[in-house]
């Protein structure tokens, strides 16, 4: 069996991806624009798919996964940004930005454990998502490709995401 230190640390990152989930939920449900919201759900698929990665790593070294629900840190994640989504899709973008900040974070201090060569290169390419999400969500905010004329950027970032 593991270190339960190190089940711990697997653990907390499994839920703050479980967290953005939640958070994803409440963005796509405030952005009226189809091809953002088809981004913002293609980066939801990438923090359900780190929940599982993890839950897999936790199990293998005798712990016990983490349940895809949000705990109070998600529900305040999700509360703001349900609120920021009344401000409309840029003020929502932000919010989400904030929280990738904070999942690239996670992920950037893991990375300064001690961990198995598996592990450790797959909370790296966790990391290398939540840089890309917030490299785009940051984009999109700025640039703002939903208004009129500006759907290329869209379009151009699909060949580098």
């Amino acid at each position: 069996m593991a270190d339960k230190s190190e089940v711990a640390r697997l653990h907390s990152l499994a839920q703050l991806d479980a967290d953005a989930v939640g958070a994803y939920d409440v963005a796509i449900s405030r952005i009226p624009h189809p091809l953002v919201r088809e981004r913002l759900n293609s980066f939801r698929a990438d923090h359900l798919r780190h929940v599982q990665d993890l839950n897999t790593c936790i199990r293998d070294l005798g712990g016990e996964p983490v349940a895809l629900r949000s705990d109070l840190k998600g529900s305040a994640m999700k509360g703001l940004t349900a609120m920021t989504g009344l401000m409309g899709t840029e003020a929502t973008l932000w919010a989400m930005l904030g929280n990738e900040e904070l999942f690239d974070r996670a992920y950037e201090l893991a990375l300064q454990f001690e961990w198995t060569p598996e592990v450790k290169d797959l909370i790296r390419q966790h990391r290398e998502d939540e840089r890309r999400h917030g490299t785009w969500i940051r984009d999109a905010a700025r640039t703002r490709p939903w208004v009129e004329g500006r759907i290329p950027f869209m379009e151009g970032a699909e060949q580098g995401a």
